[in-house]
């Protein structure tokens, strides 16, 4: 009997490590959709609780004083909840029960369903023609411009 003849054995293709900016910026436009329509708040807002807004004035409650802007801790109306209400780590109030803000989710979620749902989908077909219609100007951006200049396999387009 004959040796058996070695199959040949098709060479595996190796993904890709770079971090793709088109994959992370539609991520973050899906997470922005569902934590607008849900929470009230954008992603940063409903994970930390921050958000930018009028932190005091200058020159007290004078005529002429200025507001001061910045980020911080402002819990604003009842129709929006971040991640420490959920929680119960809300500063502005030490009995602060665990879940105080599901009601409000739910509430949106009731009111807000439909532009969610119609929303998702315009993010992703936008996102999958968007990368269909720009494949020769990715391709330009990760081969001319991103790998002369050594970010190719740690960043992709």
């Amino acid at each position: 009997m004959p040796p058996r003849r070695r199959s040949r054995r098709k060479t595996r293709r190796r993904a890709n490590p770079a971090f793709n900016l088109v994959n992370a910026a539609e991520l973050y436009m899906q997470t922005a959709v569902i934590t607008n329509n849900l929470m009230g708040t954008n992603p940063f807002t409903a994970l930390t609780g921050m958000e930018y807004g009028k932190q005091g004035m200058t020159g007290g409650s004078k005529v002429g004083s200025t507001a001061i802007m910045g980020y911080g801790y402002n819990p604003s109306n009842a129709a929006t909840v971040t991640l420490p209400e959920l929680v119960g780590f809300d500063k502005g109030n030490t009995n602060v029960p665990f879940g105080q803000g599901v009601d409000v989710i739910k509430a949106n979620f009731n009111q807000n369903l439909m532009p969610m749902l119609v929303q998702t989908i315009g993010v992703r077909a936008g996102f999958a023609i968007g990368k269909k219609l720009m494949t020769k100007q990715r391709s330009f951006i990760n081969n001319k411009v991103l790998k002369p200049i050594g970010l190719g396999r740690t960043v992709r387009v």
